[in-house]
């Protein structure tokens, strides 16, 4: 995957991460955050790690979401009609999913399961709450990262697209990476501008625009692999070609 998609991705995540992941997994930080007080753990620097534990863990989970799909997706990739009509399958579900997003259809909200009233997964997200260890908190992260969410699909439905693991993982990389920027500074700045409904709200819908955009070069680009069937073998042999120099 181009550098500059990754660049793309990684700016629209962290703009609708601000909008989406602090109305969503705010209440979480907030938790822990106050759990973490009532331990006795106030040394700055301490607490700054434990936020990084916790994004960590989430980004954990992306990856080998994205490993998943990408792996599914390259199955696609045996020629280029297969890939034309992956690309198109990823770009319509990615502007769906950014029509979600913005609030004009339940596209997303289908898709989501109840995995959370699992039982398993309620026990499981109790003991890791409790924080003894700081193992505790990346558990904390792994399993909110399992947590449905109409922002992750959108990008796995790109991720997806990519037709190849490898690519897939470091789309998931990049948007998880960028997902903890906003969910670390609201810890360490709770109740700030980054909590006011309208602000995300403002945000989000940014991030939408941009995920409906994306997704409609993604159809343009499966349509480009329809009309041309030679257009993959072109480009696996300008591969070949740039590998020999390698």
């Amino acid at each position: 995957m181009e550098y500059t998609s990754l660049f793309s991705l990684f700016v629209i995540a962290l703009i609708g991460s601000f909008g989406h992941c602090i109305g969503m997994c705010g209440g979480i930080v907030l938790a822990y955050s106050g759990r973490l007080t009532n331990n006795g753990i106030t040394n700055k620097s301490t607490l700054a790690l434990y936020h990084i534990l916790y994004g960590l863990g989430r980004v954990t989970i992306y990856v080998i979401l994205g490993a998943i799909v990408g792996a599914l997706g390259s199955m696609f990739n045996l020629n280029a009609t297969l890939r034309g009509i992956l690309f198109l399958i990823a770009g319509i579900a990615m502007i769906l999913a950014g029509l979600s997003l913005f609030g004009k259809m339940r596209f997303l909200t289908k898709l989501e399961h109840s995995l959370q009233n699992a039982k398993w997964y309620q026990k499981s997200f109790q003991t890791a709450l409790n924080l003894r260890t700081p193992q505790s908190i990346y558990l904390l992260g792994l399993l909110n990262g399992l947590l449905p969410c109409g922002f992750v699909y959108a990008f796995l439905f790109s991720a997806a697209g990519s037709a190849n693991m490898v690519s897939a993982m470091l789309v998931m990389l990049v948007f998880g990476i960028a997902t903890i920027f906003p969910l670390f500074f609201f810890g360490v700045l709770a109740n700030t501008l980054f909590y006011k409904p309208n602000f995300r709200k403002i945000l989000m819908n940014l991030a939408a625009i941009a995920i409906i955009i994306f997704g409609g070069l993604m159809v343009q680009k499966g349509v480009k692999f329809l009309q041309n069937p030679n257009m993959g073998h072109k480009m696996h042999m300008s591969m070949l070609i740039l590998g020999d120099f390698k």
